[in-house]
């Protein structure tokens, strides 16, 4: 979400629309939320697909973080010859741990005050990024869960990934069958430790990402025939999929199964869907639609979008505090958001260029689009 500055190897800008990507993400977020927790809430939107479906908006969060990372270490091995695992690790906890922990400080201190309580475990489990093993324990704390699959997946994949191309394949197309396997086994078995906010329900999204960054000259080759046919038939592929749980509940299709396993909004098809539709924004698409999610305020709230996804929380809670009360939460939201931004995420980014190698090669060119790399994660 920031530009690096300096001469290291992985000196670049950005790839365009990711940051749009990421407003529209979070911006699905906070009114699934609203959609959920504010009883004033237009029922008519709740009949529109995706656009109160929270789950949907975190898997484009996982896919782009996925292909976004997975694209840095891919370019740090061209340029190096070889990957820092010890660098990637730094990078990482300085981009995500701060705002993180800074949140839980504040709620620490609201819990001092009566403000909130947390349990024993939920403490633990925010504090250890294993949320999704308890995400349901309280609201304040439960939208950690997508930032423990985030940094389990990100303890994994680089040690993969330094085992040559062969392995780190292995790895993503493992994960993209066994994902769907555990999906399928909770419509047979429901037990607790499986189900839609855990890392057995929603790893594969992540690896979605990466397996469409290391085919990516080979799959962009085949979207560059037409990049507005394939551009919207993913999208009306994807508006189709809420559809598929509607006529299988209203005339009995029977294919429970299905939607389970691969066919929900955030399983499978869903994320192959959203990896093109990124691509086609990022590499092809150059109207309207490229321009939206370049525009100054979709581009600003991508780079704020981290934030806003930390804080919205507390500001949605259904407590019937002032705080909580619409619209005036959206207001609360924004300013907690733009606070840890510039004071606490936006200090720490410039961190993270002194853990960025020197440069040992020149950098082998993108694709021919103008456009260029963001080296930050989700």
């Amino acid at each position: 979400m920031q530009c690096m500055q300096g001469n290291d190897a992985l000196q670049t800008t950005r790839y365009a629309s990711l940051n749009g990507l990421r407003a529209i993400s979070i911006i699905i977020v906070i009114v699934s939320h609203l959609a959920l927790n504010y009883a004033g809430f237009p029922e008519f939107l709740k009949a529109v697909p995706l656009i109160t479906d929270g789950k949907f908006a975190v898997n484009v969060f996982f896919v782009i973080s996925g292909f976004l990372i997975t694209s840095l270490l891919m370019k740090e091995e061209g340029t190096q010859e070889a990957i820092s695992l010890k660098n990637f690790y730094i990078r990482r906890t300085i981009r995500i741990f701060p705002a993180y922990y800074f949140l839980l400080s504040v709620y620490f201190l609201l819990s001092c005050f009566g403000f909130m309580h947390l349990s024993g475990q939920s403490w633990l489990t925010s504090l250890t990024y294993t949320k999704y093993f308890n995400w349901n324990q309280d609201w304040y704390t439960g939208h950690a869960w997508s930032l423990s699959i985030e940094e389990h997946f990100y303890l994994l994949w680089p040690l993969f990934f330094t085992l040559g191309q062969k392995t780190r394949k292995h790895f993503i197309f493992a994960v993209l069958l066994i994902v769907p396997m555990f999906r399928a086994f909770s419509y047979y078995q429901q037990v607790s430790w499986i189900n839609p906010l855990t890392i057995f329900y929603r790893f594969d999204a992540i690896a979605t990402g990466c397996l469409f960054a290391l085919y990516q000259d080979k799959i962009i080759a085949v979207l560059a025939t037409n990049w507005k046919k394939y551009f919207y038939a993913a999208i009306g592929l994807l508006l189709m999929l809420p559809l598929l749980a509607y006529l299988n509940d209203s005339y009995e299709w029977n294919i429970d199964l299905f939607i389970t396993s691969i066919g929900s909004t955030y399983g499978t098809i869903a994320n192959m869907l959203i990896a093109v539709i990124l691509l086609c924004s990022v590499f092809g698409l150059q109207g309207t639609w490229f321009k939206f999610l370049n525009s100054r305020i979709m581009e600003r709230i991508g780079v704020w979008s981290y934030s806003i996804y930390l804080w919205q929380q507390l500001f949605t809670a259904n407590k019937g505090h002032f705080i909580n009360r619409f619209p005036f939460n959206l207001l609360f939201i924004f300013i907690a958001a733009l606070c840890s931004y510039y004071f606490i995420e936006k200090p720490f980014l410039r961190l993270k260029t002194r853990f960025s190698s020197p440069r040992k090669k020149a950098q082998a060119p993108l694709p021919a689009t103008g456009l260029t790399l963001l080296p930050s994660g989700a």
